[in-house]
């Protein structure tokens, strides 16, 4: 009897575990210590902010794998990986997670620490992005590792 008591409150942790363990899986667990990421928030593919933050990233590809980045565009509750490693993360989690309430234009950069670095309501400079990332210890790091 009180073995199947144990074999019973064994596989009731073990469950309950697993349905606590997902129940609190954020976006960020996807590209914590691995990736930054660079989110691009916008109401639709017209919006005339969004089609300036493409143009600045437009033709960056080495400069953002370099960096070990990955870029995402969420257009109202889209989202659309544009460059870097998939994370598959939805527009609805990645509002959820920075709390936003609406489809107005704005650019995040998360560091690999998965904190926010940057956070715009306009368009940002690849360069202002890229050199911002260059200050952060963990990119320092990186470059004096690759002998930068």
């Amino acid at each position: 009897m009180a073995r199947t008591i144990a074999v019973l409150f064994a596989m009731v942790v073990s469950f309950n575990a697993g349905a606590g363990s997902a129940a609190f899986a954020s976006p960020s667990d996807s590209w914590a210590w691995k990736y930054r990421v660079l989110v691009v928030f916008a109401s639709n593919d017209e919006d005339p902010s969004l089609r300036s933050q493409r143009q600045q990233l437009k033709g960056m590809r080495s400069e953002l794998d370099d960096r070990h980045m990955s870029v995402i565009e969420v257009i109202g509750s889209n989202a659309t990986h544009v460059s870097g490693p998939d994370l598959g993360l939805s527009g609805n989690e990645l509002k959820t997670f920075v709390r936003k309430k609406d489809d107005r234009f704005e650019v995040l950069l998360f560091g690999k620490d998965t904190g926010i670095k940057l956070r715009s309501s306009e368009p940002v400079a690849a360069s202002n992005v890229f050199s911002l990332i260059d200050t952060m210890p963990m990119r320092r790091q990186e470059m004096k590792r690759s002998g930068r």
